[in-house]
């Protein structure tokens, strides 16, 4: 998720802090959850943020409840693979995929309805070289997220909707079990944040870097339509967080709230913006900059601050220059 905080108006770029064109509050930190000893007040604040105000996870549960009303009606008899059913969930898919990268992009970079307020650097994406497909990078990023993600996101969510109406994986619903509901929804984060960082820790090592995870990180200068743009291999990898389902109690809302936090919060992570402004307050926190130092430095931050795992494997880089002289002596001549 975005890192949070509580300012409610935008400030100007912070004093000392050459390296970006804005960053938020450094050191950044980490979810409360797991520093020890607790700190209560840290943590009401947290979850606060995050699940009772106008945030990442509100607006994708809120979407996966709208998606699974639109959809429930229309579907038929799951348990049959058929186009019939299978194609308005990848409508849905596309359409949700399309209307936040899509947006984004016209709001932030064709429109530059922000200008570069909040903007982590100055840079508004690249326009050619040869390392993108079709020599631009909205493009690149366009034809790997739809022709790409999409496509693994959808097929992994008919395969859990099939399954689950086939009875052949644990189910629940809300009505019979409103608190485990709510708390598989509310865990969805954490266990996203753990296989992430797995994952994206092994598309690190050697050949898996060069021939599937580069083409992410073509994109040093991110933008919304980059958050996505991956090579097949890497969405079979990045999408198979929700095989947890077939051990997790499940139903579609919960299905389809998995795969907006996977799809959509990888868009808003990569707007390069640090939130979202209506006038000149702040509204809605957009940017990760804990994946924005990531694509910068390469060799740290693969998780989230959802799971200090960065910092329990030693791979944290808090975006202050201390941590930087920390990743170079770890780094060495690289």
């Amino acid at each position: 998720m975005a890192e949070l905080t509580t300012s409610n108006s935008a400030s100007p770029k912070p004093s000392g802090r050459s390296e970006w064109h804005y960053a938020p509050d450094l050191p950044i930190g980490n979810n409360p959850l797991f520093e020890f000893p607790w700190n209560l007040k840290r943590m009401v604040e947290y979850y606060r943020d995050y699940w009772l105000t106008i945030s990442e996870a509100t607006i994708f549960a809120a979407l996966a409840v709208g998606g699974w009303m639109l959809l429930k009606n229309t579907l038929g008899d799951m348990s049959v693979l058929s186009l019939g059913w299978i194609l308005p969930v990848y409508g849905l898919n596309l359409g949700l995929v399309v209307l936040f990268a899509g947006g984004f992009h016209l709001f932030f970079y064709s429109m530059r309805r922000q200008g570069d307020e909040l903007k982590y650097v100055p840079q508004f994406l690249h326009r050619g070289g040869g390392r993108f497909t079709f020599g631009r990078q909205v493009l690149d990023n366009m034809f790997w997220s739809l022709a790409s993600g999409v496509t693994v996101m959808t097929a992994y969510v008919v395969l859990l909707f099939w399954l689950n109406a086939s009875n052949a994986i644990p189910s629940i619903t809300f009505s019979g079990s409103p608190f485990l509901f709510v708390a598989i929804m509310f865990c969805t984060g954490i266990w996203v944040a753990f296989h992430f960082y797995w994952g994206h820790r092994l598309l690190h090592v050697g050949l898996l870097y060069k021939w599937v995870h580069s083409l992410h990180h073509r994109n040093v200068n991110v933008g919304p339509w980059s958050g996505i743009s991956m090579h097949p291999v890497e969405h079979l990898v990045y999408f198979s967080s929700m095989l947890i389902h077939l051990v997790v109690p499940s139903h579609p809302v919960l299905i389809l709230f998995h795969a907006n936090m996977l799809a959509l919060s990888a868009i808003f992570g990569h707007t390069g913006f640090d939130q979202l402004l209506i006038g000149k307050s702040r509204r809605i926190a957009l940017g990760h900059f804990h994946h924005q130092l990531h694509h910068r430095y390469f060799e740290c931050n693969y998780g989230s601050v959802d799971m200090p795992l960065d910092i329990w494997f030693g791979t944290f880089h808090d975006g202050t220059p201390e941590a930087r002289r920390r990743l170079k002596a770890r780094l060495g001549p690289r």
